[in-house]
């Protein structure tokens, strides 16, 4: 049994280009709420973030890997101070991407110099925070109208950042189908991190080819959908039994195609086969979650298999979105 002490083959990480940006990052990346916060469904054994030390060690254990693509926030409890930390002699290994929100307390949508300072503000707390002088990518966390009704301000701030060196590309992270199609057309964002799984195919029919046309760089988020792929799904609350079902399903016609993978594996599989995507973020607590999500790299899903896990999706935003869940 391979132990954690293990050194990882990070020639194995299959590397993209990130759409117009030129940046070439590993097909996984690694996504940090979960070393920051107490996040995803409470599960026995699968629940609670990892003491700092562990967490430090888990994202150099990625990078030694071939992980070079981490993503962050300010939102994200500690996440940002335990980069800072993890990062200090191995910041040039990788492209650093964190986010910022636009909303004040209570969730108030920001506008004009309010969100113009609040940005700029938020920015130069990140950097302190991760111990570096800019990031690669900075994105608006969660996207929503309000933001978009925003555009020429986001623009101006965007263009400040930029040129002042702090800032390489910008982003935007977004939930479901029809924000990310909103904005494609106002050419703000250099990156979009969207979701999609198994279940939420949402963006296949229309989003993914346009984005390809205007060279935005991809990356999936939530391939997993906050862990109700796996197992986990059976400690839902009774509201969500359509979705406990459906990862039922999922997962009995993992054992049916006799993949040999864990839920976990196929789902990430899943999204790595659909093209328009350039990486896939997965959350880890441990190097053992790591170590197992990595072998979904190995994974191929032969054409009739793919069908059949497309035959799952679901297009119930309620259901599509953790947020409207009603749990943590």
């Amino acid at each position: 049994m391979e132990t954690a002490a293990a050194t990882p083959d990070r020639t194995a990480m299959p590397m993209r280009t990130l759409g117009r940006t030129g940046l070439k990052v590993s097909a996984l990346a690694l996504g940090t709420v979960e070393l920051g916060l107490d996040y995803g469904i409470d599960a026995p054994g699968h629940f609670g973030r990892p003491a700092q030390e562990e967490a430090i060690r888990l994202v150099r254990y990625a990078i030694d890997a071939g992980i070079n693509l981490i993503d962050t926030a300010r939102a994200y409890g500690t996440a940002e101070l335990i980069l800072g930390e993890a990062l200090k002699d191995r910041r040039d290994q990788v492209v650093l991407a964190t986010k910022v929100a636009t909303q004040a307390a209570g969730g108030v949508p920001l506008k004009g110099d309010d969100l113009r300072r609040h940005m700029l503000t938020s920015l130069e707390e990140s950097l302190a925070a991760l111990q570096t002088d800019a990031v690669d990518i900075w994105q608006i966390h969660n996207v929503d109208r309000a933001v978009l009704a925003e555009a020429d301000v986001i623009a101006e701030v965007f263009a400040e950042v930029r040129a002042s060196g702090q800032v390489r590309f910008c982003g935007g992270s977004f939930y479901g189908a029809d924000l990310p199609m909103q904005a494609l057309p106002l050419d703000l964002f250099d990156v979009m991190q969207i979701t999609y799984s198994v279940l939420d195919q949402r963006l296949a029919d229309q989003f993914f080819p346009q984005a390809a046309a205007a060279g935005v760089g991809i990356c999936a988020r939530s391939v997993l959908l906050k862990g109700a792929l796996t197992e986990r799904a059976e400690h839902l609350p009774n509201h969500l039994h359509e979705l406990r079902l459906r990862s039922r399903a999922f997962r009995e016609l993992i054992t049916a195609t006799k993949l040999g993978a864990t839920p976990a594996q196929a789902a990430i599989a899943f999204a790595l086969a659909q093209p328009a995507i350039h990486t896939v973020l997965i959350g880890v607590r441990t190097e053992e979650e790591l170590r197992s999500n990595l072998h979904s790299l190995t994974l191929e899903l032969e054409p009739a298999t793919l069908s059949r896990f497309q035959s799952l999706r679901l297009d119930d935003p309620d259901l599509l979105n953790p947020g409207t869940w009603g749990i943590a």
